[in-house]
């Protein structure tokens, strides 16, 4: 029997909707269920997948391992204020339940976050509560963090999940 996609999974991806030649950053990638689907939908794009959990890179790593072996995604073990990539920016960045921006001082992760994502890219940072009602907290933290980081920020609610989206501002 397969396991369904959880909804803010789903959600995510659909709404990320990555083109055939997208290079993307999945921050907290957890065992790779997300960049998985992302992985079936390019073409010659890419994804980067990085979790600081030790478990959840090896778990990443088996259920990744065709796309792993073809090079459409690679995975990084480290955290996201300590990330620098390969210098080539990023189409999109996204994550999924991802708390830092919006339950601590998420400053440094915001602003890592504006030097990853091209100027003409897109970060996008999912929510989904225990019992599917989004927080308020999660919408305003995250989107007060954003904007101090340089982005123009909006959030709306699809199918239970928060999405909160954040574009570069233009100098």
């Amino acid at each position: 029997m397969t396991r369904q996609v959880p909804r803010r999974i789903r959600v995510a991806v659909d709404v990320v909707d990555p083109g055939p030649a997208a290079r993307l950053l999945e921050v907290g990638c957890g065992a790779g269920v997300a960049m998985a689907l992302v992985c079936a939908r390019l073409d010659s794009g890419h994804i980067t997948g990085m979790d600081r959990s030790t478990t959840a890179i090896t778990r990443a790593e088996k259920r990744l391992r065709r796309y792993l072996d073809e090079g459409v995604a690679d995975l990084q073990h480290r955290d996201l204020a300590g990330f620098h990539g390969d210098g080539r920016a990023f189409d999109e960045v996204f994550a999924i339940n991802v708390n830092v921006f919006w339950t601590g001082a998420g400053e440094p992760e915001a602003s890592r976050l504006r030097e990853l994502v091209a100027d003409d890219g897109v970060v996008r940072l999912f929510y989904e509560t225990p019992d599917g009602v989004p927080d308020d907290r999660a919408s305003t933290g995250t989107r007060a963090v954003l904007a101090r980081a340089g982005f123009d920020c909006r959030a709306e609610v699809i199918e239970g999940v928060l999405c909160v989206t954040g574009r570069p501002l233009r100098s």
